[in-house]
């Protein structure tokens, strides 16, 4: 089976290699188009330093390949007879132009393989981009120190982010805060919520690696004929890509719900019922109503962490979270 593949390989980082290694997996000839120095700016390393870094990766795997220069995104892959093309997340749209191609000009389509996208440690994709930058090395190790900025100045969601961002990352993060346009009431219902969270990172991103956005809610059940208080978030990274989770829901006491459909916010009824000064920034209802067992920062902790299980396991969702490229 001949296969095909194409890539500026600048740095053959973990991503470039199991392309390569998917390719000789699968095929028992491939070709290995290497972008020109005139078809990619900003490359460190010129093609014939490139290629020979290829060559000797391609060597290993003792089977027939062939290695040219390209100087677009179709290359060979337009004119000869291949029967697969093995990509990247990143390079998907490249092979579907390919295919295009190939039936305009009455080829038959290849067949794409798509191997998953590889992440760094600190869960953003590899690219030779950042490697040339010096954020990580090319084994996806950060070097850098991450930048993450919060939608909020409120404590415990400060603090909620700080807690779970410090159980995934091993390395050095910045974190600011900053008060941000929700683009929502101070009291949302239903999926106001979900839109406060969404907003809050959107609009706190600015040149961070990654922004959150944190948004409480009263959420009407049917089943209970009543509201459920839940937390949502909102993480963005720098790439547009968007993650979503929300914590556990609780019921609030019926006279506060009664006031919080007169127009007050649900922090303002606490105090005024329960006569407890400033508990939006200190325990939190939940701390209140569970006497203690859950504060706020590990409720809103809670929707932080459901936000990152697809980066967590950004090999498994990466597909899906481009659906939720949002910038």
């Amino acid at each position: 089976m001949r296969v095909v593949i194409g890539g500026t390989f600048e740095f053959l980082h973990v991503g470039h290699r199991e392309l390569i290694k998917k390719a000789f997996d699968i095929g028992s000839e491939v070709t290995i188009g290497i972008t020109a120095d005139s078809f990619k700016t900003g490359v460190s390393k010129s093609f014939t330093e490139r290629k020979k870094i290829v060559d000797e990766f391609a060597q290993l795997f003792k089977k027939p390949y062939h290695i040219t220069e390209i100087h677009d995104i179709y290359g060979p892959a337009i004119t000869d007879d291949f029967e697969v093309i093995v990509v990247s997340p990143e390079t998907l749209n490249n092979a579907r132009k390919i295919n295009a191609e190939r039936k305009k000009r009455g080829m038959s389509e290849l067949k794409i393989v798509e191997i998953p996208m590889f992440l760094a440690d600190d869960l953003l994709p590899v690219s030779s981009h950042r490697i040339r930058s010096g954020e990580i090395d090319k084994f996806g190790k950060r070097m850098k120190i991450m930048r993450v900025q919060i939608g909020s100045q409120n404590p415990s969601k400060i603090n909620a982010v700080k807690k779970v961002f410090s159980m995934i990352f091993s390395f050095e993060i910045e974190y600011s805060a900053s008060v941000v346009n929700t683009g929502v009431p101070a009291q949302p219902f239903n999926q106001e919520t979900l839109r406060g969270a969404i907003n809050r990172a959107k609009n706190a991103l600015g040149y961070a690696d990654y922004a959150v956005g944190i948004e409480a809610g009263l959420f009407w059940e049917d089943e209970l004929n009543n509201y459920l208080d839940r937390t949502y978030c909102a993480i963005i990274d720098k790439y547009g890509y968007m993650s979503m989770g929300h914590s556990g829901g609780f019921t609030y006491p019926q006279k506060v719900i009664d006031m919080v459909k007169s127009g007050v916010e649900v922090g303002v009824a606490m105090e005024k019922i329960f006569n407890v000064h400033n508990i939006k920034n200190k325990m939190g209802a939940i701390g209140f109503l569970s006497n203690g067992l859950i504060n706020r920062v590990d409720f809103n902790a809670q929707s932080v962490l459901m936000a990152t299980i697809p980066r967590i396991r950004g090999n498994l969702y990466f597909s899906s979270l481009e659906d939720n490229r949002i910038l």
